[in-house]
């Protein structure tokens, strides 16, 4: 049984769909205020250049959420081209890419780790996902998926959190994440906490983006919020969270999970 999530439109991208059959709303982008649905006159966050939103009260509303990524962000920019000067075309899609996004690698997040039954996996384990460059007119579009395995979260540290500038660097960035996760929770009375992502974007092939950068690893927390837990469609054991998130990705179908 395919994996079911909540969509904002409804909609949902199911084994055997073709692309030209699903409604064009599912690929639009919508402001990401949860609750909001509106998709016109979006604004980039002029900090991390990721997030969008439909208005000022909007963007103001999401801001507890959106901060520590926002932050992260700020604290720890992309590398500048060498060549232009300005930020390499596999950050830019890749940064993009991971907005776009955001609902999927949540659902199978949620899955991978069995969060319902197994709580405390939030601590123990991350997700590695691993991507590909191809031709696609949308820019956070740009990669097909190659691999999404659930990995130990020592594992993680060694093999990519310290990767990602240097030891230093790497600690800094897992204190802030741990800083994160405990000032939502706080805020939340424990209903909101971050999972840990590890995007990978290798560069090479026909379709390997200019600037010279071979891969690019991203630091992904993922909100999780535990009504969305607890859905329905989210614990039906036979779900293959694995085989949607590819699905959704490489047929560009992004979710635009809704928490109830």
């Amino acid at each position: 049984m395919p994996l079911k999530p909540v969509l904002k439109y409804g909609v949902i991208a199911a084994e055997g769909i073709q692309e030209e059959d699903l409604p064009n709303e599912l690929t639009t982008r919508v402001c990401d205020v949860r609750e909001c649905k509106n998709y016109k006159g979006l604004s980039k966050c002029n900090r991390c250049r990721t997030a969008m939103y439909c208005s000022k009260e909007c963007q103001k509303a999401d801001w507890p959420h959106h901060k520590p990524y926002c932050t992260m962000v700020k604290n720890f920019p992309p590398e500048k081209d060498p060549q232009t000067g300005g930020e390499p075309p596999l950050q830019r899609h890749l940064r993009l890419w991971t907005a776009r996004f955001n609902g999927s690698l949540v659902c199978a997040a949620i899955v991978a780790l069995d969060l319902n039954n197994h709580p405390e996996n939030i601590d123990d384990f991350g997700i590695v996902v691993t991507l590909h460059p191809r031709p696609h007119k949308e820019a956070g579009a740009r990669f097909q998926f190659i691999s999404a395995v659930v990995t130990p979260m020592a594992e993680m540290v060694v093999k990519f959190i310290m990767a990602l500038g240097g030891a230093e660097h790497g600690k800094t960035l897992l204190k802030m994440h741990q800083q994160h996760r405990d000032e939502l929770k706080a805020r939340t009375n424990g209903m909101e906490d971050y999972a840990t992502m590890i995007v990978i974007a290798t560069n090479t092939g026909e379709h390997a983006l200019p600037g010279g950068l071979a891969t690019e690893i991203r630091f992904k927390p993922l909100g999780i919020h535990k009504n969305f837990v607890r859905s329905a469609q989210l614990n039906d054991q036979s779900l293959d969270w694995y085989s949607n998130l590819k699905i959704q990705v490489n047929r560009d179908i992004p979710n635009q999970a809704l928490v109830g």
